[in-house]
């Protein structure tokens, strides 16, 4: 009898863990598909973005964003064209495959460019705060996941998923249509379970000439431990065949 026991514990067990192995696959499979529908490699967009402060100012800046991928390195360039006080700013992000990536900021009214580490997550810059990871890859590809099954996401059936850095206990949660396999929604969590922010992806439009690539024309940023959020809403966007690496460089004028 004890036995029949140990072996029927046995096999609830594994077949209990080969299902939580399944959904595990599944869910970095609906999230892998959702990524690879996002077009963020060979894209110039124009955007306006909002931003609103805990105290309910707002600001408001016009922005062009390119999106290049040269020799394993992923850059982000952002000009701010509007107002007329910042506009000529750029921001670019590298992103390198074996060591730590880099921002540069050039401003025109100094003439010279500050540099600083890529794990830099908010950059302020003439007392706004551009949300700059929101141009690049919202997880890396080394995170674990979890399938939390199936939710409703005002009105959208969506696959829940959570999505965990090993060693670490901060984590995040992914919202992905169940129909189109869109990137809705991702809210991330502190150690203590507490929501630290949240990015709203809607409006899913078709890069034309992208093979079959999309890209939301809105963006809510929220994040609830500075009381601050963004709404960045696209204008237009154009599909690059091929990108230009000099127009992934900033100069300075001053030495």
């Amino acid at each position: 009898m004890k036995n029949i026991f140990f072996l029927l514990c046995l096999f609830v067990g594994a077949n209990s863990l080969l299902a939580s192995t399944i959904d595990n696959v599944k869910a970095r499979e609906f999230f892998e598909n959702s990524k690879q529908k996002l077009s963020l490699k060979n894209v110039c967009l124009d955007l306006d973005l909002e931003i609103l402060d805990k105290k309910g100012n707002i600001k408001s800046k016009s922005l062009s964003v390119a999106f290049g991928e040269f020799n394993q390195e992923k850059k982000v360039m952002i000009e701010i064209t509007a107002p007329d006080e910042v506009k000529g700013t750029k921001i670019l992000t590298t992103n390198y495959l074996d060591k730590k990536g880099i921002i540069e900021i050039y401003m025109p009214a100094t003439g010279k460019i500050q540099k600083f580490r890529a794990n830099n997550r908010n950059l302020k810059l003439m007392g706004s705060e551009i949300p700059i990871t929101q141009f690049s890859s919202i997880v890396e590809s080394d995170y674990s996941f979890s399938l939390l099954g199936n939710t409703n996401l005002n009105g959208i059936s969506c696959h829940k998923i959570k999505v965990l850095k090993p060693d670490e206990d901060e984590y995040a949660i992914a919202f992905v249509s169940v129909k189109e396999e869109y990137l809705l929604r991702v809210e991330k969590y502190d150690s203590k379970d507490q929501l630290q922010s949240l990015t709203e992806l809607s409006d899913y439009m078709k890069v034309n000439n992208s093979n079959g690539k999309f890209y939301p024309k809105l963006i809510r940023v929220s994040n609830s431990k500075s009381g601050k959020s963004s709404k960045m809403k696209v204008r237009s966007l154009e599909y690059v065949q091929k990108m230009n690496d000099a127009d992934f460089q900033i100069i300075s004028n001053k030495s």
